[in-house]
C-alpha cells in the first residue's frame, strides 16, 4: 500500500512540482492550497506525512501543526514545514511545536525524497515499538529512557499473579499503579447499591488498565477481577506519568486507547437503552468470543458463567437462560458446565444488524 502525503502550500508550481516528484517516487498525494482546506483533507484522509508551507492564508502552517496536535487520529502525524525562511527564531519555534523537520525554499528533489523517507521510516519503527504485548512494553520503557534520561524505568518492575475471581481493585480505591495484562482475562465491572454487577468491559492479554483515575485524578470508577488466572505488570504512577512527559507517541496511545473506551461505553449505553434481551445476550456471547479469538470462526467454545453474560448485557440471569436455551435449540450454541461452544457466528451476528 502506497504512504499517502498531504501537501499544503499556496505556491502553484512549488505544489505542482513536489507533487510530481513524490508521484513519481510512488507516493499517493494528496494537495491543498491553504491551510483551512488542508486541515480539512488531513482530518478526512488521514495522511501519513504532512508537507505544509508556514506563511499561507486563512490559516498558516502554525496553525496547523496547533490543530492536528489536538486531533486524536491526527496527532504524531510526521509533520514537516516548507519555509523560505531561515532565521533561527522560525526554526525553533516550528520544533517547539512539535514539527518533525523542514524544508528551506528552494530545495530539490533529492531532498524532498530524503526527508520524506526518513520520516516515514522513523514513524513507522515508533508504531512498531508499542505493540499491545510485554515485549513492547518494555521497547517502550527502554526507548523513553534512552531519550530522556528518565531512569529506572523498567527496574524493579514488579508482576503480580492473580488467581481466577481474585480482585485487582476496587471501585472507589485510589490509584497507585497502570496495570498491563500478559496474560489472563480480566473484567472491569460496577456494582449497585443492591449488589448488582455490570461489566463495563472485559480486557486480555495486551491490554492496559487503571490509567484512567490516574489521568483524571480521581478514584477508580469501577472493580477489576481476574475470570482467568492472570499475571499483571505493575507501572507505578509516577512511572507512568515520566514515560507519557518523555515521549510524544506513548502520550497518544493512551489518549487514543481513551477515546475509544468513550466510544464503547457510549455504544453499550445505546445498545443497553434500546436493543432487546435476546438481541443484548448475543452480543454479550460475540463480544467475548472475540475475546477469546482474534480471528473470526463459525466454531469456538471458551467458559462464561451465566451472571457474567448478565452482567454484560444488563438483563436477568433468568432471562439469560431463557435466552441461551432458545439459542442451543435453534443450532446455534451448545452449552455444557458454563462452557458455551459458538455453532453459527454469523447468525448470531446477524442479530445485531
Amino acid at each position: 500500500m502506497k504512504n499517502k502525503i498531504l501537501i499544503i502550500e499556496d505556491n502553484a508550481d512549488l505544489l505542482d512540482n513536489t507533487t510530481e516528484l513524490l508521484e513519481i517516487a510512488g507516493y499517493e498525494v494528496i494537495t491543498a492550497t491553504n491551510g483551512k482546506e488542508g486541515l480539512e483533507l488531513a482530518h478526512k484522509n488521514k495522511p501519513d506525512l504532512i508537507l505544509c508551507d508556514i506563511m499561507m492564508p486563512v490559516l498558516d502552517g502554525y496553525g496547523v501543526l496547533r490543530a492536528t496536535e489536538n486531533i486524536p487520529e491526527l496527532a504524531g502525524t510526521p509533520f514537516v514545514f516548507i519555509t523560505a525562511k531561515s532565521e533561527k527564531a522560525d526554526f525553533r519555534k516550528g520544533m517547539d511545536l512539535g514539527a518533525d523537520d523542514y524544508l528551506t525554499k528552494p530545495f530539490n528533489g533529492t531532498d524532498l525524497l530524503r526527508v520524506v523517507s526518513a520520516r516515514l521510516t522513523k514513524n513507522k519503527r515508533r508504531r512498531d515499538y508499542f505493540e499491545n504485548n510485554i515485549t513492547g512494553l518494555n521497547e517502550l520503557y527502554n526507548e523513553a529512557k534512552n531519550k530522556k534520561g528518565v531512569s529506572m524505568l523498567s527496574e524493579n518492575r514488579k508482576v503480580k499473579k492473580i488467581r481466577k475471581k481474585d480482585m485487582l481493585f476496587m471501585e472507589g480505591d485510589s490509584p497507585s499503579f497502570v496495570y498491563f495484562i500478559i496474560s489472563g482475562k480480566i473484567k472491569l465491572f460496577k456494582s449497585n447499591e443492591s449488589g448488582k454487577e455490570f461489566i463495563v468491559e472485559i480486557l486480555k492479554e495486551g491490554d492496559f488498565l487503571g490509567y484512567l483515575p490516574l489521568l483524571e485524578n480521581s478514584k477508580h470508577k469501577e472493580s477489576a477481577m481476574a475470570i482467568d488466572n492472570a499475571e499483571v505488570a505493575l507501572i507505578p504512577s509516577d512511572e507512568f506519568f515520566a514515560l507519557l512527559h518523555s515521549n510524544q507517541e506513548i502520550a497518544i496511545t493512551f489518549i487514543k486507547m481513551m477515546s475509544n473506551n468513550f466510544s464503547e461505553a457510549e455504544e453499550k449505553l445505546l445498545q443497553l437503552a434500546y436493543d432487546s434481551a435476546r438481541k443484548r445476550v448475543a452480543e454479550a456471547i460475540i463480544y467475548v468470543s472475540k475475546k477469546y479469538q482474534e480471528n473470526s470462526s463459525d466454531e469456538l467454545s471458551f467458559t462464561l458463567l451465566r451472571e457474567n453474560i448478565s452482567s454484560l448485557s444488563g438483563i436477568s440471569p433468568e432471562s439469560v437462560s431463557r435466552n441461551l436455551t432458545d439459542f442451543r435449540e435453534e443450532g446455534l450454541i451448545e452449552t455444557n458446565n458454563g462452557t458455551i461452544t459458538i455453532l453459527n457466528l454469523k447468525k448470531l451476528e446477524s442479530m445485531k444488524n
